[in-house]
């Protein structure tokens, strides 16, 4: 494989790379939306289209493996391709994440309407916000900014416990609301749990530009 053919394919990568996280962005808003507004019907789009997301990254996987084994590539472009897998695979986790809420939001949405849920909302807005910025780290191969967002992932995981402890009071105080609270925290663990793996991500930017390996957070 000429090199310039070489790094076409990796510009072609990166572009599906950022595809597919723009469709994991568009689950978990569609998810959250689902949630705010009772709707069954955007639900059920978004846990159907977590097919679309695993097969985008089988795509990738495949191309990637495909370019290693034809031009052997070494040092920071070996790891720009280990790099892709690595981000890809945290993709398709948040991808399940967001299906896990839209799973609840089909659960609750026979139950009166709690605060709770517009507190999960602007939880999800940062976390949306993360998960863009993090892949723009990537393309953009900007270590400071990956530094920066993992320094934000406190933010989140103080809206989070704030929630954890307000959904726990809430089943103290009635133990009927005990189905909805649980559903409500899955949501926020899950909202938890996508904001690590963007974490994740920015520590693979990390390892391509230098090649080690830190834990941000």
């Amino acid at each position: 494989m000429p090199r310039d053919n070489f790094h076409q394919e990796l510009r072609e990568i990166e572009e599906s790379v950022i595809t597919m996280a723009t469709l994991v962005e568009s689950a978990i808003a569609r998810a959250m939306q689902a949630l705010t507004q009772r709707d069954a019907d955007l639900a059920g789009i978004v846990i159907a289209s977590d097919g679309e997301v695993n097969e985008m990254q089988r795509g990738i996987r495949i191309r990637g493996a495909n370019v290693i084994a034809l031009q052997a590539p070494v040092a920071r472009d070996l790891r720009e391709l280990i790099t892709v897998q690595l981000v890809i695979n945290e993709l398709e986790r948040m991808g399940d994440h967001a299906v896990g809420i839209a799973k609840q939001a089909l659960r609750v949405r026979d139950y009166e309407p709690s605060p709770i849920a517009y507190e999960l909302s602007e939880l999800a807005k940062l976390v949306r916000q993360q998960v863009r910025a993090c892949i723009e780290a990537f393309v953009d191969v900007n270590v400071q900014q990956a530094r920066e967002i993992c320094v934000k992932d406190d933010e989140i995981d103080r809206q989070y416990r704030l929630i954890f402890n307000e959904v726990l009071n809430l089943m103290t105080r009635d133990s009927a609301s005990v189905p909805l609270a649980t559903s409500l925290l899955f949501i926020a663990h899950d909202l938890e749990r996508i904001g690590d793996r963007v974490t994740n991500i920015c520590e693979d930017v990390i390892y391509m530009v230098s090649g080690l390996i830190e834990e941000l957070n």
